[in-house]
């Protein structure tokens, strides 16, 4: 299997997350309001989730994204509207973007995306991206890079009926985080555990829970 890289992955998200973030909030439009974690990503943060998201934030009061996309959709996240959308292009994807409340750097938290995918890596292939890589017995294929994203692979049968009439076997959800913005304190545990709860609410919508292997509790890590 060709391997995944997933920094150049990381890095081109984070680009078009923060020029998105720069324009919606600057577009003289009013503020969204300040959320709880609980609050945050259609209120997918269980309890656990949403202590270790504050964990990483160093704060308890966020906001999401704010104004609307160029279909006129919000962009604040919903589980349907990830859904429906799982098959686009990242730019056109509704992704959970996090801000801590009152930052004015224009700099998200955490972005959380999922896309429909045809492969995964494996422990093997995953090997060689790194030596801060630690894997998660987990989905098909779950691993943090460093403190600041995590990614996880999960079956999930879906397709896109614009495109092909073969449905496609995985979901890959990806949680990237702000050096700048993240506590000195995060772990790469605190980014695996909330996007598990983000990634369990997803697959429970795309009707495949039964098959995701998601736990309720994130397992130890791995380190390579």
């Amino acid at each position: 299997m060709q391997r995944i890289s997933r920094p150049h992955t990381y890095i081109t998200a984070g680009i078009a997350l923060v020029m998105l973030s720069l324009v919606s909030c600057g577009d003289g439009k009013k503020a969204e309001p300040t959320l709880a974690a609980s609050q945050l990503c259609d209120s997918t943060l269980g309890t656990s989730a949403a202590a270790d998201l504050e964990h990483m934030a160093g704060t308890e009061k966020f906001t999401e994204l704010p104004g609307t996309n160029d279909f006129g959709k919000p962009n604040k996240f919903s589980l349907k509207q990830s859904a429906d959308t799982l098959h686009n292009d990242m730019t056109q994807r509704n992704q959970c973007v996090v801000f801590k409340s009152g930052d004015t750097t224009g700099h998200p938290l955490i972005s959380v995306d999922f896309s429909a995918v045809k492969q995964h890596p494996t422990t093997t292939t995953g090997t060689s991206e790194g030596s801060d890589l630690s894997t998660y017995q987990m989905g098909v294929y779950a691993a943090t890079h460093g403190t600041a994203s995590a990614s996880l692979y999960f079956k999930c049968s879906s397709r896109n009926p614009d495109q092909s009439p073969q449905s496609t076997p995985y979901v890959e959800a990806e949680l990237v985080g702000t050096p700048d913005q993240l506590s000195g304190k995060s772990t790469g545990h605190n980014s695996m555990t909330v996007l598990n709860a983000v990634s369990r609410a997803m697959a429970k919508q795309l009707g495949c829970a039964s098959q995701a292997s998601l736990p309720s509790r994130v397992p130890a890590a791995q380190t390579n």
